[in-house]
């Protein structure tokens, strides 16, 4: 689902959720307060996803040169002793 998705269904429920009381004049008030939490639920969706995609966009432009799993395996190695070591 994109984040254009989670935006529109927050509106959307948050929207339904106000009017309710017009819609449902008893026992309206918990379905309303699920509503919103819905709706809050859909914007922390759609903020996470953008997160997440802001990471691996920069992830992608970093030019740095990468490392194999081996070089990566032996710095952890490497740290691990470090730090086995001072204890």
């Amino acid at each position: 689902m994109s984040n254009t998705s989670h935006y529109e269904n927050a509106n959307f429920l948050r929207e339904l959720a106000e009017s309710l009381p017009r819609l449902l004049p008893t026992g309206s008030a918990d379905k309303a307060a699920l509503l919103q939490r819905l709706a809050n639920e859909e914007l922390a969706q759609a903020e996470y996803e953008e997160q997440i995609r802001a990471k691996v966009t920069a992830a992608r432009a970093d030019t740095r040169p990468g490392m194999t799993a081996e070089q990566l395996r032996q710095r952890l190695h490497d740290r691990h002793q470090e730090l086995r070591d001072a204890v």
